[in-house]
């Protein structure tokens, strides 16, 4: 009998390129996350010294800058905490592809494992059949 042969191969193969394009996809994504936290975390650190430094400031034009700068400061924190936000939600999507991915490779491997349990048993089955015969030609020999 021939060797085993999944009809799907090709297609599992391509799931599993999937899974592996949808897991390096959701590793950027992840990245870019880090990256905007890192960035997110320096300016609220910024932010900090500055509150500090105001406490102390002794002149007013001192005061009135680090106002407006802790005010920049403010905006930019916003605009990063809404970049951090997008790139989580894009990491969100990035995760449920990869499980999806994961997913519909798995379907195939236990539709293989399956196919090759009964490919095996069909193979013991034969083995048995002509061993069988064998046993029934060699007690018909000997009995005449």
């Amino acid at each position: 009998m021939k060797k085993f042969q999944f009809k799907l191969e090709q297609l599992l193969q391509q799931r599993i390129k999937k899974e592996e394009q949808a897991l390096l996809e959701q590793s950027k994504a992840q990245q870019e996350c880090d990256v905007y936290q890192r960035q997110l975390d320096g300016t609220k650190q910024r932010y900090e010294d500055v509150l500090q430094f105001s406490e102390t400031a002794l002149r007013p034009d001192e005061t009135v800058r680090t106002l407006m700068y802790r005010d920049q400061l403010q905006i930019l924190m916003d605009r990063q905490k809404r970049q951090l936000q997008r790139a989580q939600d894009i990491l969100t999507v990035k995760q449920r592809e990869t499980m999806k991915a994961c997913q519909e490779r798995m379907i195939l491997e236990k539709l293989k494992e399956k196919k090759l349990i009964q490919y095996n048993e069909l193979l013991a089955a034969l083995e048995q059949k002509e061993i069988d015969e064998m046993a029934t030609l060699g007690f018909g020999r000997d009995a005449f």
